[in-house]
C-alpha cells in the first residue's frame, strides 16, 4: 500500500501568494529613495526567475511566486510615484478649503481635516489636517467653506514610516498650521461624513466625555478626542484592540444579522447577499480603515462558503484579505493596525486549537466529562441509547455539548457535561485565544510601541465578553436612536461602561501590567519565523522541531547581537 509523504506545511497557494506580494512591496519600498532605475532590478530579476521556474515541469507550480513579487513591486512603484506625485509644494498665505470633520477644540487649538484646498487659485489634491490658533469655540461646522491663514507642508514620504502610511491610505497629502480660520461659506458634507458626524453628536450630547470617546471608538474605530490617561489605561490593561474596529466587531455584526435572517428562514444564498452589504455599508462608515477591510474580505470569504456549499478554509481566508489589501493598497503592509490584526489572527489560527487542546487534558484531569467513553455517557444520564446516537464523543468532550436526535419525539434534544467541566472549556478557550493572539502581535506591539502587556489574559476573560455584549447593544441602539431621534439613549452607556473604565483604570493603575521593551526590526523578524516554525502548519518530528527552533534562534540571537554593534 502506497503512503502519502506529509509535507513541510500546508499547501496554501494564496497564502504564500499574500507573503510573495508582500516580499514585492517591501523590497520596493526599501529603494524608495534611490533612484527610480534600480527598481527595475528586482523586477527584472524576479521575471527572470519566473522563467526559469516554468521551463520545468517539477517548478512550473511555484512560477506564479515570482509573478506575484512583481506585482508587488509594481504596485508599490506605482503607488509611490502615484503620490509623491500629487505632494503639494510648501507654501504660506492664504487658503479656501471645506472641512469634513467635526472640529475639536482643546487648549486654545482646533483641530479637522479639509477637502477642496485652494491655494492661489490652484487646487490642492487631496485631503489634509488643520491646526488653527482659537480663541473660541468656531463659527463654522461640518461641510462649511472656511478661510486658513498660515502655513501648508506636505506631508513627506519616509521609506517604513508608519505615521506617512497611515496618511497615504486615508488620502492625507499636507498639513496646515493655520494663524486664523474663519467661516466663509455655508456648505454640506457627504453622506457618511454626516452618519459618522451625527453619531458622534449624539453621544457627546448625551453621555459624559468618557463615554462618548469609548462608544465612537466602538462603533466608528475613531480614538480621537479620548482622555489620554483613559486611553493608556485601556493599553495597559490589553483592550485597545476593542477600541478599533477589526475582526471582532465585524464578525460580532455578520454573525448577529446571519443569525436574525436564519430565525427568519430566509434563503442562505439571500442571506449571504444581505449581510455582505450590510458589513461594507459598515466598513465604509469606518473609512475602510485596514483592520476593517481585513475582517470584510475574510468574513465574505467565509460567508460564501456557507451560503454555497464550498469548503471554508479560515487560514486561506486570512491570506486572501491579506493578498487583496496590500495589492490594491500597497501601503498597508507599514499600517500598524494592519500588522497587529493580521498577526494577532494569525497567531489564533496557529496556536489556539493546541493550547485549547491542552487546556482540556488538564480539564480531563480535574473534571472528567462524561463523554470520555460509552460507559461514562450511560453511567451519567442513564440513557444507554445515547452511547450509540452520539458519534463523535471526543469532539462532544472538548465542546462540553452535543445535540441528538430522541428516537421517541424525533426532536433534537441537548445533552451537556458537568457544569464544573464547561466552565473549565469556556475559560480554556478564552485563555487560548487569547494567547495565541498575543504570542505574534506582542513582538510587533512591542516595536512600535515600545510596551508590552502582562495582564491580557485576565482582561479578555472577564472584560471582553462583556464588552462584546455593550458592543452588541450599541449596534442595536445607534441606528435605532438616529432613526427615531430618541438620542437620549445613549445615556445608558454612562452607567454600562462603569465595569470598563474601572476596570482598565484599575489594571493601569499596577505597575508591571505595562512593561517597557525595546526591539529592533531584525528581532520581531526572527520571533515571527521562530513561532511559524513552531506552529503546527509546519510538520516535523519532535526531535527535528527543537533542533530547528534552537537553530533559528541561535542565529537571531547572533544577527541581532552584529546589527546592535553594527
Amino acid at each position: 500500500m502506497k503512503t502519502e509523504r506529509r509535507r513541510l506545511f500546508n499547501r496554501r497557494p494564496v497564502c504564500f501568494a499574500a507573503l510573495s506580494l508582500a516580499a514585492g512591496i517591501l523590497l520596493t519600498e526599501s529603494i524608495h529613495s534611490a533612484n527610480h532605475l534600480y527598481r527595475l532590478i528586482p523586477i527584472l530579476v524576479a521575471a527572470a526567475v519566473a522563467v526559469a521556474l516554468l521551463s520545468f515541469a517539477r517548478t512550473r507550480r511555484l512560477a506564479f511566486l515570482a509573478v506575484v513579487f512583481v506585482a508587488g513591486a509594481v504596485a508599490m512603484s506605482a503607488a509611490s510615484d502615484i503620490y509623491d506625485s500629487r505632494l503639494p509644494a510648501a507654501r504660506e498665505g492664504a487658503f479656501t478649503a471645506q472641512v469634513t470633520s467635526e472640529i475639536i477644540y482643546e487648549d486654545g487649538t482646533l483641530s479637522f481635516y479639509v477637502e477642496e484646498l485652494h491655494a492661489d487659485g490652484e487646487k490642492v489634491y487631496g485631503a489634509g489636517r488643520v491646526y488653527a490658533d482659537a480663541y473660541g469655540a468656531p463659527d463654522f461646522g461640518v461641510g462649511d467653506i472656511v478661510r486658513l491663514e498660515g502655513r501648508l507642508l506636505p506631508e513627506t514620504h519616509e521609506p517604513f514610516d508608519t505615521y506617512f502610511a497611515s496618511s497615504a491610505l486615508k488620502g492625507e497629502y499636507y498639513t496646515v498650521y493655520a494663524d486664523s480660520a474663519t467661516h466663509l461659506a455655508d456648505g454640506e458634507a457627504d453622506l457618511l461624513t454626516r452618519l459618522r458626524v451625527a453619531v458622534k453628536r449624539m453621544f457627546y450630547e448625551n453621555t459624559d466625555s468618557d463615554t462618548a470617546t469609548i462608544c465612537t471608538a466602538l462603533v466608528l474605530g475613531d480614538k480621537r478626542g479620548m482622555d489620554s490617561d483613559l486611553y493608556e489605561s485601556v493599553q495597559a490593561s490589553g483592550l485597545a484592540h476593542i477600541l478599533a474596529v477589526s475582526g471582532l466587531h465585524v464578525t460580532a455584526l455578520a454573525s448577529a444579522v446571519m443569525w436574525l435572517l436564519r430565525k427568519c428562514r430566509v434563503k442562505s444564498k439571500v442571506s449571504f447577499a444581505v449581510v455582505l452589504a450590510l458589513t461594507f455599508a459598515y466598513v465604509a462608515l469606518c473609512s475602510f480603515t485596514p483592520s476593517a477591510l481585513r475582517a470584510f474580505v475574510m468574513t465574505a470569504t467565509l460567508n460564501l462558503g456557507t451560503a454555497f456549499g464550498l469548503k471554508r478554509d479560515i487560514v486561506s481566508s486570512l491570506g486572501l484579505a491579506a493578498f487583496l489589501i496590500l495589492l490594491f493598497a500597497p501601503f498597508s503592509v507599514m499600517h500598524i493596525g494592519f500588522l497587529l490584526s493580521v498577526f494577532a489572527v494569525l497567531g489564533i489560527f496557529m496556536f489556539a486549537e493546541p493550547l485549547r487542546d491542552f487546556f482540556v487534558r488538564g480539564a480531563d484531569r480535574l473534571c472528567p466529562s462524561v463523554f470520555t467513553n460509552a460507559s461514562t455517557l450511560v453511567a451519567a444520564t442513564g440513557d444507554a441509547s445515547l452511547a450509540g446516537r452520539i458519534y463523535d464523543l471526543s469532539a462532544a468532550r472538548r465542546r462540553g455539548s452535543v445535540r441528538v436526535r430522541d428516537s421517541a419525539s424525533g426532536r433534537s434534544v441537548t445533552v451537556k457535561d458537568r457544569a464544573a467541566r464547561r466552565v473549565m472549556l469556556r475559560l480554556s478557550e478564552a485563555v487560548s485565544v487569547s494567547v495565541s493572539a498575543n504570542l505574534t502581535s506582542l513582538p510587533l506591539a512591542a516595536l512600535f510601541f515600545g510596551k508590552v502587556q502582562t495582564l491580557f489574559v485576565l482582561s479578555n476573560i472577564f472584560i471582553l465578553p462583556y464588552m462584546m455584549i455593550i458592543y452588541t447593544i450599541l449596534l442595536i441602539i445607534t441606528p435605532f436612536a438616529l432613526i427615531t431621534g430618541l438620542y437620549g439613549m445613549a445615556g445608558i452607556f454612562d452607567f454600562l461602561l462603569v465595569p470598563f473604565t474601572a476596570f482598565t483604570r484599575a489594571v493601569g493603575a499596577v505597575s508591571f501590567a505595562s512593561v517597557d521593551v525595546t526591539v529592533s526590526v531584525a528581532a520581531v523578524v526572527v520571533a515571527e519565523i521562530w513561532l511559524a516554525l513552531a506552529s503546527r502548519f509546519f510538520f516535523f518530528t519532535r526531535r527535528s522541531r527543537a533542533v530547528v527552533l534552537c537553530a533559528v534562534a541561535a542565529a537571531g540571537a547572533v544577527l541581532c547581537a552584529a546589527l546592535a554593534l553594527a
